[in-house]
């Protein structure tokens, strides 16, 4: 992937992506100012509609918060304060 420093949205729906870990790892480095990402319907993103938990979706959606610290938007839901502060204690940003 190119270094893509002025990207701030990205939609990335439906491409199979299956390693958030190394997923995110790329994005944080490739991609330092994104501010939208959605990542609906991949493996690596669990919800509802793909048979995840919630617990699992809300895991996840810490989890990437804590990785990409300029992130607004997340699959179409703004990244709250309160989200912010809890992906900060969970993963020690």
């Amino acid at each position: 992937m190119p270094e893509m420093p002025y990207l701030h949205t990205l939609w990335v729906n439906h491409n199979q992506i299956k390693n958030l870990g190394v997923f995110l790892a790329t994005l944080s480095k490739k991609c330092p100012n994104l501010k939208i990402l959605s990542m609906m319907n991949n493996e690596a993103a669990p919800s509802y509609f793909n048979g995840g938990t919630y617990e699992q979706y809300m895991d996840y959606r810490h989890y990437t918060i804590s990785q990409l610290p300029h992130l607004e938007v997340l699959d179409d839901t703004k990244v709250t304060p309160q989200e912010r502060a809890e992906a900060c204690r969970i993963y020690r940003m």
